[in-house]
């Protein structure tokens, strides 16, 4: 009965910049970041999990590092499968002067038909984290099995019926992909994956142990909407 939740990085210094960092180096989080951050993490609904999974990038390894002092963690691994979508000739640029830019009109209303010149598509992007989600609900998943025999074993065959609690991973990346996890989790088109948003900070909860992904929890934080001049802090940054 595996149980995700996908942590997006804490406020940086290109989202309030309203740059877009992609995956240029030396973009950390502000002060007011950390601070929100910290008292979102006191949020969790869960404090034990088998695995943490962050993106390399400066941000979201400062973000998992918070996080390992909110939560206890099993195992840390960095994952390169959840690393910001490749922006390429974008990266750097404001968001305002994108904006004008033609292949914006795509990047908003046929997300799926979008390659960023230089870059990765959000498509390939999509299909590599989603499937980093879904080889981690699996290992999560032989886990579980592996800790109810050994709790069996333990009772001897007293309480053969009893289940292992449910193992719990995190993994910290960045809004587009993150957003790109909860639409394949809902069964939702890529196209219309900018209807969702996550704010800086905000934490989302999937339950994957029934028949179909749940999800649980979206875009929590502790200040709700006035962590954000955005509603739910969305956009490519």
């Amino acid at each position: 009965m595996p149980v995700i939740v996908l942590l997006r990085h804490g406020l940086s210094s290109a989202n309030v910049s309203g740059i877009l960092a992609g995956r240029a180096p030396g973009v950390s989080l502000t002060d007011e970041g950390t601070r929100a951050l910290r008292a979102n993490l006191e949020l969790l609904p869960h404090r034990h999990f088998a695995q943490l999974l962050h993106s390399p990038l400066q941000r979201c390894e400062q973000t998992a590092t918070i996080a390992a002092e909110a939560a206890r963690f099993e195992r840390i691994d960095v994952a390169d499968a959840v690393i910001e979508l490749d922006y390429g000739e974008w990266t750097g640029r404001s968001l305002t002067e994108l904006g004008e830019e033609p292949l914006w009109a795509t990047v908003v209303k046929t997300a799926s038909q979008a390659r960023f010149p230089g870059g990765e598509s959000i498509t390939e992007a999509a299909e590599r984290s989603t499937a980093r989600v879904r080889d981690l609900v699996a290992q999560l998943r032989e886990e579980e099995r592996a800790d109810a025999e050994l709790e069996s074993a333990a009772d001897s065959g007293t309480d053969a019926g009893k289940s292992a609690p449910p193992r719990w991973a995190m993994i910290v990346s960045h809004g587009d992909i993150i957003k790109a996890i909860i639409a394949d989790a809902l069964g939702m088109p890529l196209d219309d994956f900018q209807r969702l948003s996550v704010a800086p900070g905000s934490f989302t909860v999937i339950d994957f142990s029934g028949d179909k992904p749940v999800l649980a929890a979206m875009s929590v934080t502790a200040a709700g909407l006035a962590q954000s001049a955005a509603v739910g802090g969305g956009g490519m940054r």
